[in-house]
């Protein structure tokens, strides 16, 4: 019989991403590309094109100004921001055959809690003046991409860690590293190699469940673990206590209060809702 660690490398290689973000990702690689050419890749695409404009006119960005033309919106963008917002539309398509048992969580809730902690996280990267805050959308938004592998094809060991989670009062990454030896975010990384997206999203996503075992990018992987739970606390477990949801060592290496957080939830609820409406349609 197949170990769980070889039959989540069979699932997360039946997964890869769509051809038009390797394609963008190759231009970026290339220096003498320019905007045209990232346009003519992108409009080839309608659902892509769509909700990329969709994006650039939603109150997450805040242009003044209709943009009605994908030229337009990557010269606004710049081509960094686009290959975020490229794989992080990418992402959820290359996963939205995965079928989510409704006893676990609805599909739509799993990714308002995701775009939720994509917003609230750049929002925070904002405050603290992170210059990658970009960045921490797209690993927000997808910090928890393990956890739909793991619902999907392992539903009845997912329902055994919840309901240890629950009846011992542990976080859910503790649980299930105790039932399968390994949680969500080792389970993301998987799947982010099998991507072949840098190290340093793979790194992030692997540690945001535990980040005192962080040895760098401490304060983007702190970020990420508060906005999880801030997020999960809205959506998924609001009968938990933040406290329950939280490390307490982030506090300290991010220097902010639990209300500084909350003061930022307002608009990352607001951006997050735009978010759905361009993204998730």
């Amino acid at each position: 019989m197949l170990s769980f660690e070889d039959q989540l490398q069979d699932v997360t290689e039946l997964i890869s991403l769509p051809e038009v973000y390797l394609k963008i990702s190759r231009l970026m690689d290339d220096s003498g590309s320019d905007i045209k050419d990232f346009a003519k890749i992108i409009i080839l695409d309608a659902n892509l094109s769509a909700k990329l404009l969709n994006v650039v006119n939603s109150a997450y960005y805040g242009f003044s100004g209709r943009v009605s033309s994908v030229y337009k919106a990557i010269s606004m963008l710049g081509t960094r921001q686009l290959l975020m917002m490229v794989l992080s539309i990418s992402a959820i398509a290359a996963v939205s055959s995965l079928k989510i048992p409704k006893e676990i969580v609805e599909f739509r809730t799993f990714w308002r809690s995701s775009l939720l902690s994509g917003t609230l996280s750049r929002l925070l990267a904002k405050r603290l003046k992170i210059r990658s805050n970009e960045n921490l959308f797209t690993l927000g938004l997808l910090h928890e991409i393990g956890h739909l592998f793991l619902y999907s094809k392992f539903p009845d060991l997912a329902l055994q860690a919840i309901q240890l989670s629950k009846d011992k009062e542990m976080r859910i990454d503790q649980a299930e590293q105790q039932i399968l030896g390994c949680h969500y975010g080792i389970i993301g990384s998987k799947l982010m190699g099998h991507w072949q997206l840098p190290e340093s999203f793979q790194y992030s996503i692997r540690l945001q469940p535990t980040p005192q075992q962080a040895t760098k990018d401490k304060i983007e992987i702190s970020i990420l673990h508060i906005a999880h739970a801030f997020a999960h606390k809205q959506f998924i477990e609001p009968d938990k206590e933040l406290e329950q949801l939280i490390d307490p060592y982030v506090w300290d290496v991010l220097q902010l209060s639990p209300e500084i957080v909350e003061q930022t939830m307002e608009a990352a609820l607001t951006a997050s809702a735009e978010m759905e409406l361009a993204i998730l349609k």
